[in-house]
Formats: structure tokens, C-alpha cells, sequence
């Protein structure tokens, strides 16, 4: 029962269609990215019930750093500027550049952030069930 990424990528499915046929229109539609899994490789699962889409935009000033977090159900980034790097606990940092997709893993505790010395925006996308949220702040 998870969200997020899913959605999304069932959307850009649809959109995808809908491009293969305005294409004689002159629009064209170019796929940046395509999954059933998380980064780590888990496998993405829809949440039942109603479902809320979120998305925000992320700013990320050079050197910050989230705290330590998990998400539930997955969240998708797509990199609008810079670079953007996820630490899973305990492994070793991934570090993805502009243009880049990822779908975070789910119930993985890891930290976000900016380790470059320009700037970082990311697009954040978030399918959960109404109500809920995607964010579950580390205890101390």
C-alpha cells in the first residue's frame, strides 16, 4: 500500500499517450524517466483508498542538509538545478545531477541535501492517502 512515484508514473503514461497522438499537432513529448521500483529496489505499490497528489519545490542553499527522515510511501524528485545527494543510513551518499528522476526508497531512514557550493532545487512528488504524511522525522 504505497504512493507517490506510482501515480506519477502512471501519469506520465498517460501523458505519453495523449503526445503520440497530438504529435501531428506539434507537440512531442520526450519520456525522462521510467520505473516500478525505488532506487534501492524495491518494488512501488499504490496506496488504496483516496489518494492526494503533493508536490512542492525544495530550495537547497549549498551545505544544507535535511534532518535525519523516512518517508512511508514513495516520493519522487526530479532535479530542476544543481545536484542533489541522498544518504541512506548507514551506505554510502548518491549524488544526482540536474535533470535527474529518482524515487526514494520507502521506510529507509536517510538525510537530503545540497553537498555542491551552488544552489539545488528539486521538485518533490507525493501520492498518500488522504490526510497523511509523507514525512517521518527520526526521533533523537
Amino acid at each position: 500500500m504505497r504512493a507517490n512515484a506510482v501515480y506519477a508514473l502512471t501519469a506520465f503514461a498517460c501523458v505519453a499517450s495523449l503526445a503520440a497522438a497530438a504529435q501531428q499537432g506539434g507537440f512531442t513529448l520526450n519520456e525522462v524517466f521510467r520505473s516500478g521500483k525505488t532506487v534501492t529496489g524495491q518494488d512501488l505499490q499504490f496506496p488504496t483508498g483516496k489518494v492526494e497528489m503533493v508536490a512542492g519545490v525544495g530550495e537547497f542553499a549549498p551545505g544544507s542538509e535535511t534532518p535525519m527522515h523516512k518517508h512511508p510511501y514513495p516520493r519522487s524528485l526530479y532535479i530542476v538545478e544543481g545536484t542533489f545527494t541522498v544518504t541512506e543510513e548507514g551506505k554510502q551518499p548518491r549524488t544526482y545531477p540536474t535533470g535527474s528522476f529518482v524515487i526514494e526508497s520507502v521506510d529507509v531512514w536517510h538525510t537530503g541535501g545540497n553537498t555542491s557550493s551552488a544552489p539545488a532545487k528539486i521538485l518533490v512528488i507525493d501520492e498518500v492517502p488522504a490526510g497523511e504524511n509523507n514525512l517521518v522525522l527520526k526521533p533523537k
